[in-house]
């Protein structure tokens, strides 16, 4: 009785053993290029692509997953280091920029065949929906154990917020300055938070002047753009040219200057005014009552050749 038992189980092992390698010899036809491959191939031995959908996959997801989170480290980096060595944080945020724009460029899903074996094209909006997956990202903070980031989606989705953050609250309010007066037509002025990310910190940096604008015109320019922004709180204002740090004023003082100005109150927004702003350009700030305010204009932008023409005219 167990002797037939023995045998019947031995008989039934070889027999699943053999169904095993005859399904192991069973042939496929690569989609790709129609060559013999087995059917557990996770790879075309001829062509080298994937026959395997859940392996394509599965490292689609475990390489996009590395690359975000690399992405999310220069960032972050790049962010803190801005604060101390600027180039080197400068450098580092592009990197992250660059690793999110490769992290949307793997695909997600294997390519699609038509019956002839030629890959299908997507339709544009199908393939941004799948390649575009936000996805979490858990950052590790170094002098917390056991604490981290929570961040979803890569830095180029943080970049383009950040972006459009600097053009509607600052950006567009001096536009609006700009082309609500025939004065200012040929000046150009950039206004944005420090780095693009300091939301504490204004940079009003004028592009170009014209050779129609005075001083007093592009005074004028930054006044009403200290008006339309008088109920926000700043930390500090900065006054540059053409990306050149000159001048800087607390965020009390820029509101005040605002506020004033809406006052009509001409004696401190040309008199008093010089006297709030410091000088980072390594001049001395302009002082006394006697031509400040153009002194204060020729230390900002006039010594510029091509605003030689401005630099003389005064009021």
């Amino acid at each position: 009785m167990k002797l037939q038992q023995v045998e019947k189980k031995r008989r039934s092992e070889d027999f699943a053993g053999a169904k095993r390698r005859a399904a192991d010899q069973t042939v496929y036809h690569c989609r790709f290029c129609g060559g013999n491959i087995p059917s557990n191939a996770i790879r075309c031995q001829h062509c080298s692509e994937i026959v395997n959908d859940d392996y394509f996959r599965d490292r689609a997801t475990r390489l996009r997953a590395r690359v975000n989170y690399a992405s999310w480290i220069a960032y972050i980096f790049g962010l803190a280091a801005l604060l101390v060595f600027r180039q080197v944080g400068l450098v580092s945020i592009a990197a992250g920029l660059l690793l999110s724009i490769i992290y949307y460029a793997i695909p997600a899903e294997p390519p699609e065949l038509d019956e002839t074996g030629v890959k299908k094209k997507r339709r544009f909006w199908s393939m941004i929906g799948r390649q575009m997956r936000l996805e979490r990202v858990s950052v590790a903070i170094p002098a917390l154990r056991g604490k981290r980031l929570v961040f979803v989606g890569t830095p180029l989705i943080a970049a383009v917020i950040g972006y459009t953050a600097n053009t509607l609250l600052l950006q567009q309010p001096m536009n609006n300055v700009l082309k609500e007066n025939a004065a200012f037509n040929g000046m150009e002025v950039s206004a944005h938070y420090e780095y693009w990310v300091v939301p504490g910190v204004v940079v009003y940096d004028l592009k170009s002047v014209s050779v129609k604008q005075t001083p007093i015109d592009v005074h004028t320019a930054f006044l009403e753009f200290a008006k339309r922004l008088k109920e926000k709180k700043f930390s500090r204002v900065e006054l540059s040219y053409k990306g050149v740090k000159k001048f800087e004023v607390d965020g009390a003082s820029f509101t005040r200057i605002g506020n004033e100005y809406a006052k009509r109150n001409f004696a401190f927004v040309l008199g008093t005014f010089p006297k709030l702003f410091h000088s980072t350009s390594g001049k001395k700030a302009p002082s006394g009552e006697h031509d400040a305010l153009k002194q204060f204009h020729r230390q900002w932008y006039g010594d510029d050749w091509l605003t030689q023409s401005v630099k003389s005219a005064m009021f």
